[in-house]
């Protein structure tokens, strides 16, 4: 008889240990909505405190993963910079050559052509880093990663942020409640040494 009230108290530990994990992690998504209950405001931890968790992700995310310097290295790094120029400096010739009216042809030899690809030869580098500069400038000045991340976060769908979530930590979260399957059976086990000392 004593062993059958061990049995059951293990078990019983055991599944209200898993189920209190189970609930716990279902209740950091679940409600959705606030819903009234006793007199209280249920909802889920992260639908709740979405604005703050996205503020603080986006933090982190510009602070210590993608910086905007990292960002902008990337967009320029040496080799794409000078693959840059060499078409930039193709399509200036072009696009300069087909503008310029024939009639200015006599002015310069009458090979325009020539005439422009000379001159981007000698002052395109120095055009073209002016012109990254300044678009460095402008396009660090101008990126907010921290605005961008949390409005991303805000356009999220709270269902599709739940399946990436769990889809994610699904190994962990299933260690979380077999955690609390075996904390609950040795609270049941204790329970009952417990009794029979008493």
């Amino acid at each position: 008889m004593e062993i059958v009230r061990f049995v059951l108290l293990v078990i019983i530990g055991g599944l209200i240990g898993w189920l209190t994990n189970k609930v716990a992690i279902k209740m950091l998504f679940r409600p959705i909505n606030p819903h009234r209950f006793l007199g209280m405001n249920i909802q889920g931890v992260f639908p709740r405190r979405k604005d703050q968790i996205a503020v603080s992700l986006a933090n982190i995310i510009e602070q210590e993963l993608l910086s905007k310097e990292v960002i902008m290295s990337q967009l320029m790094s040496e080799e794409k910079i000078d693959d840059i120029k060499k078409k930039m400096k193709k399509l200036i010739v072009e696009k300069l050559s087909q503008s310029i009216p024939p009639v200015l042809a006599m002015f310069v030899g009458g090979d325009i052509k020539g005439f422009v690809e000379k001159y981007i030869a000698k002052h395109g580098d120095e055009i073209f880093d002016d012109m990254l500069q300044e678009f460095q400038k402008t396009g660090l000045d101008n990126l907010d990663i921290q605005k961008l991340v949390k409005e991303r976060i805000d356009e999220l769908d709270f269902i599709e942020f739940e399946k990436i979530m769990v889809g994610l930590m699904s190994k962990e979260l299933r260690f979380v409640e077999i955690v609390g399957l075996f904390l609950g059976a040795f609270i049941g086990a204790i329970q009952y040494l417990i009794t029979v000392f008493i």
